[in-house]
């Protein structure tokens, strides 16, 4: 979750997880934020996707005994 790398990648083997885009959701909410304190609503909801990243935990394995 959260697709934090160091404990993603130092894992063995290395974790798939899912990027919420926490970064972007901040953004988008100060945003909103600063254009409500201005006066200009948007009704509605934001959605903002994620995304899988696919490390070796969710590969197959290799063949052999």
């Amino acid at each position: 979750m959260d697709n934090w790398r160091p404990m993603a990648a130092s894992c063995r083997p290395p974790l798939t997880t899912v990027d919420l885009r926490l970064e972007e959701i901040g953004r988008v909410a100060a945003t909103e934020l600063l254009a409500r304190i201005a006066g200009r609503t948007a009704p509605g909801v934001r959605l903002l996707p994620g995304r899988l990243v696919v490390r070796e935990s969710s590969r197959p394995r290799p063949a052999g005994p």
